[in-house]
């Protein structure tokens, strides 16, 4: 203990003197920082503008990139649809300048009319066919008219005949 108490007061100036320079130097730490906090206040200021304009563009730069996307999608949809109606107009035209299928409608229709001239000249032949048929059964049918039908009972010995049967009768 005796020698802690001739330590004390030795220590406690020490560390007074300690603790003034320490506060000495707090405050010229103060001053300094004070100093420079003046000096460089309007760059402060314009730095915090800077980074409160930085922050508008970033939300700009955001909102543009989400409109970008967007168009983005847009276009690639109608990029699509481009390229369909494309397609669709090429299957045309190539349908279009194709001939083929004219010349076979053309073929057809010719097919067609020879076989109407042909059906026509069988109608042609059948008819005639018919009408002499029909000549011809009317000659033959004016021939029985003209033959008489009880020609048979004109006859003599078909007469007879008969009158005959009568004598016997009486």
């Amino acid at each position: 203990q005796q020698t802690l108490s001739k330590l004390t007061p030795e220590t406690f100036a020490t560390l007074e003197r300690l603790a003034e320079d320490l506060d000495r130097t707090l405050q010229a730490i103060k001053k300094a920082e004070a100093k420079l906090n003046s000096q460089c206040q309007a760059e402060v200021a314009a730095y915090a503008e800077k980074q409160d304009e930085l922050k508008v563009k970033q939300d700009e730069y955001g909102k543009q990139s989400e409109y970008i996307n967007s168009l983005t999608n847009e276009l690639a949809s109608v990029s699509e649809e481009l390229n369909a109606v494309k397609e669709k107009m090429d299957a045309r035209g190539s349908s279009m300048t194709d001939t083929s299928p004219l010349i076979k409608i053309k073929t057809a229709v010719s097919k067609l009319r020879t076989e109407a001239k042909q059906l026509e000249i069988r109608i042609g032949v059948v008819t005639h066919t018919l009408v002499a048929k029909k000549l011809k059964q009317n000659a033959n049918t004016r021939q029985e008219a003209a033959v008489s039908k009880n020609s048979h009972l004109h006859e003599d010995a078909y007469l007879d005949d008969d009158l005959d049967g009568l004598e016997l009768t009486k």
